[in-house]
């Protein structure tokens, strides 16, 4: 998700947020980033509220793979 995107895409999670939403930001050079959105995928989908096969996760774990890269 480059920044740009987010804020052009009216669906994007950023645009999703409501005005008086609190958001938390996860830049891909924070080393611990990538073990934090695999915890969030692991927790989402133990609490039902996703399963591993759905777009968000999916999204979500391609993020971590691409940034594990860097």
């Amino acid at each position: 998700m480059i920044k740009i995107d987010e804020v052009n895409n009216p669906a994007s999670c950023l645009n999703k947020a409501n005005d008086d939403e609190l958001l938390f930001v996860l830049l891909e050079r924070d080393k611990a980033a990538a073990d934090t959105v695999r915890y969030w995928c692991q927790r989402r989908i133990e609490l039902g509220l996703n399963k591993p096969d759905d777009k968000q996760i999916i999204e979500a774990m391609h993020w971590v793979d691409q940034v594990s890269l860097i």
